[in-house]
């Protein structure tokens, strides 16, 4: 996930910032990453007049490498309204501009998605801190309803193992494989602890996700990528092998009593991976090369009679409106029959992504014939300093709101679950002198979905009117009808009203994160939520209950 600095801009950088600067940026990403195809990758960002936009008018400059069938397939437009459609979105007003009084109207009659879950990775912390004393507490925070944020999908970390070219020891993973075919899960037994707190805690949709091959099937020989920035680093003719030690791994794992749902082999296949200042274990991919390698796993899991254990997770790609990686990516992987009739999803990480680069794709996905649903699998707010308020919460909770919204993703997952960074790419902070460990309320907001939208429940329809332009609102019912969850997120100054049509049936418990809350239920329950004061900069959820036996 985390980005590498190259060349003349890490000299520049470092002679104008000095040795402090320097080791952060060893050590940490920068905000905008290097990848391949950047030119090219903007194609739809770089009209703004309101005319329609033609995806496909720089096919002809497209580089050889990636010219194939699929990227004219299937010409597509994006139609300028798609992109002017407004959403409640984040804006400051001032409070004699405010609506005394908003009506929230939902409408179960119309569906979205139906939620799988969501979710944080064990990455990089999981084989140190899984050794702590603490770590109980730690997972109860993650994976316990009753005292945490109630997260069901653990994403375990397939570590490729040394040589690496990675400063900083946390960003490499021992891989379990002894030999070939030879493996012992004890080389990672903190993160298969914590892998295993998880699952006792309730976590079902688990992932096994890997950054690299192992060494001995890289050509650098390095875990960390190739020597040359934007080289593929799998060795040509290793595809099923790698695709072998992955499955080998999640079967130990299940055997383990620890499930696996999906396995991941590619992580982010665009960027920059490696070079002599690499920060972590990947691997780049050219886009064919992506899908060369998801049908070698496909194929690995069919030929073992593994479908119903397992399927593969593809392809993970970095950010949402990405031509060649996101979405002529997913007409690659389709135009594939096995792969098409293997896969259950399409994975993509939202980073670099605001609301018109989720529109985009949200439409070209939307004139795709059964497309498969999508899910939100990696995303941090990728900015300096920790920040453990409620400035960081609310960037999170837009997100979320969006991606659920816009995209209709059935499942998102945070990064890092816990991290020990000054960077705002965990749930949990940890200091590794004293190994204690801090809440920030990104964590919680997180938690004002997680905890209360479970695994089943559909999205449905909410209409707040134009006069709450600083509330982002969305709801979900349980699949038997009995519960109606609303999640209400307050970007402005000011205490918002409102009403809930709906909420007049059955009881009502409010649950509150804000400066001084925690996900704190609000005293007593409502029987009518018609006037309801929302706190300024909070994220709150009301939770439905109504008997429905009759």
């Amino acid at each position: 996930m985390f980005k590498i600095i190259y060349g003349l801009l890490a000299v520049l950088i470092l002679g104008a910032c000095g040795s402090y600067v320097q080791e952060k940026i060893v050590y940490e990403p920068e905000k905008t990453p290097e990848r391949y195809y950047s030119d090219e990758t903007e194609l739809y960002k770089s009209n703004d007049t309101g005319d329609d936009i033609d995806v496909n008018s720089a096919i002809d400059d497209l580089p050889a490498a990636v010219q194939n069938p699929g990227f004219l397939a299937k010409p597509f437009l994006v139609p300028a309204a798609e992109l002017q459609t407004p959403i409640p979105m984040p804006v400051r007003v001032r409070d004699e501009m405010l609506s005394p009084h908003a009506l929230i109207s939902i409408d179960n009659s119309i569906r979205f998605q139906v939620i799988e879950g969501f979710g944080a990775s064990g990455a990089w912390w999981a084989q140190d801190v899984g050794g702590w004393d603490n770590i109980e507490e730690i997972m109860d925070l993650l994976y316990c309803r009753e005292l945490g944020i109630g997260l069901n999908i653990f994403r375990y970390n397939i570590g490729a193992g040394f040589p690496n070219n990675a400063h900083d020891r946390w960003r490499s993973k021992p891989t379990v494989e002894v030999s070939p075919g030879v493996y012992d899960l004890s080389r990672d037994r903190n993160a298969i602890h914590v892998f295993r707190l998880a699952v006792e805690r309730g976590a079902d949709r688990n992932v096994a996700f890997a950054k690299s091959p192992p060494s001995r099937m890289t050509r650098s020989g390095m875990t960390s990528g190739h020597w040359v920035p934007f080289t593929p680093n799998l060795r040509a003719g290793y595809e099923a092998a790698f695709a072998r030690y992955l499955v080998d791994i999640a079967l130990l794992l299940i055997k383990d009593g620890l499930p696996v749902r999906y396995i991941s082999p590619i992580n982010e296949p665009q960027w920059a991976w490696g070079g002599v200042h690499a920060s972590q274990e990947g691997c780049f991919y050219y886009p064919e090369q992506v899908v060369t390698m998801t049908r070698a796993l496909v194929d690995e899991i069919e030929s073992r009679g593994l479908r119903y254990v397992f399927r593969a997770s593809v392809a993970e790609s970095g950010t949402w409106n990405d031509f060649h990686y996101t979405l002529n990516m997913y007409r690659m992987l389709m135009e594939d029959p096995v792969i098409a009739n293997h896969l259950t999803h399409f994975a993509v990480h939202s980073y670099w992504s605001d609301e018109r680069d989720r529109r985009v794709a949200a439409a070209f996905f939307r004139s795709i014939e059964n497309m498969l649903p999508l899910k939100q699998t990696e995303w941090c707010e990728m900015e300096w300093g920790m920040d453990l308020g409620m400035n960081a919460a609310l960037v999170l909770a837009d997100t979320m709101h969006q991606d659920l919204t816009i995209m209709n993703v059935v499942s998102w997952s945070h990064w890092l679950a816990v991290s020990k960074y000054d960077y705002r790419d965990g749930l949990i902070y940890v200091n590794l002198i004293n190994r204690s460990f801090r809440c920030s309320k990104r964590m919680w907001a997180m938690g004002n979905f997680s905890r209360f939208v479970r695994d089943g429940y559909v999205r449905i329809a909410t209409n707040q009117g134009s006069d709450i332009r600083d509330l982002q609102v969305s709801a979900y019912q349980s699949p038997d009808g009995s519960e109606t969850v609303l999640v209400v997120i307050n970007h402005s100054e000011y205490t918002r009203v409102i009403g809930v049509d709906v909420f007049g049936y059955g009881t009502t418990n409010v649950y509150i994160t804000d400066e001084t809350r925690d996900i704190r239920t609000m005293d007593g329950q409502y029987t009518d939520i018609w006037h309801y004061e929302i706190p300024p900069r909070s994220v709150v959820t009301f939770v439905n209950r109504r008997d429905v036996s009759g």
